[in-house]
């Protein structure tokens, strides 16, 4: 394996200050080509995504707006526009979601892990072709509002919610993963 590659990895981080240009369609389809060849207990290939992007990031930030109304009923209408701009800190966001199936061999986590690797592969995607991306989730994404407003039928769940864009700022680079300690040999 190439040490390039490693160190391609090694230097990925999350970019949270991201404008435009997002990727094109077409680049969007190289990526989740890419992506999609996350490991996959029994090829049932349970990721799905949807990007959001222009006013679609409206539909986005509804989800934001709608769990605040559910978690302070008191919040009144106008104070909408400070959730629903959550939305737009990107200019593309990408919805990774898993589309579980009843399986002998494969149970619900591990397609749910399948899912999240292919989420990973996208956020490798972007770097790659000098994007940047960070996966934020929070509680609002795992609703029934949220299933709701994203169109996601009863057996799909929301993996996460990757922000794309052209990073705006040098990255800080981890320098220590910390791994002597989270690392250990069997019989090797």
């Amino acid at each position: 394996m190439s040490k390039d590659f490693l160190r391609f990895m090694r230097d990925r981080v999350s970019r949270n200050q991201l404008a435009e240009p997002a990727p094109s369609k077409e680049e969007w389809f190289d990526i989740l080509d890419a992506a999609s060849r996350a490991a996959d207990h029994g090829s049932l290939k349970p990721w799905r995504f949807k990007v959001f992007s222009g006013s679609g990031r409206e539909q986005v930030g509804q989800v934001y707006w709608q769990h605040a109304k559910s978690e302070v009923p008191e919040l009144t209408d106008d104070k909408a526009e400070t959730f629903i701009k959550k939305a737009f800190r990107a200019p593309a966001i990408l919805l990774v979601y898993a589309d579980i199936v009843h399986h002998p061999k494969v149970p619900e986590f591990e397609q749910l892990m399948a899912a999240s690797a292919a989420a990973q592969q996208a956020l490798l995607g972007l770097d790659a072709l000098g994007y940047g991306g960070i996966w934020r989730t929070g509680p609002a994404v795992f609703t029934d509002t949220a299933k709701d407003l994203f169109d996601l039928n009863e057996n799909q769940q929301v993996v996460g919610l990757i922000y794309a864009g052209t990073p705006t700022q040098t990255p800080n680079r981890v320098a220590d993963t910390g791994l002597e300690e989270r690392l250990s040999f069997v019989d090797l």
